[in-house]
């Protein structure tokens, strides 16, 4: 897949190309660095003893920007 390809694909449709296509890197690394920019990758701190709160803020957070987007 070119990186204009990769580019030109919505995240969702990224992460599908990625999940259907395992061998390909590029793609994998497409899609990591795009998650990241749109803040939909989460990251946790396990010795935080309120990692779990956090969590579910993060995760409630995204699905309420990801439903107003649509």
């Amino acid at each position: 897949m070119t990186e204009d390809n990769l580019e030109a694909m919505n995240l969702n449709d990224l992460r599908q190309f990625v999940l259907t296509h395992q061998e390909d890197l590029n793609a994998f690394h497409h899609y990591v660095n795009r998650s990241k920019a749109s803040e939909r990758m989460i990251a946790i701190n396990p010795s935080d003893p309120n990692w779990e709160n956090s969590l579910e803020q993060k995760i409630q957070q995204i699905t309420s920007t990801e439903t107003e987007a649509n």
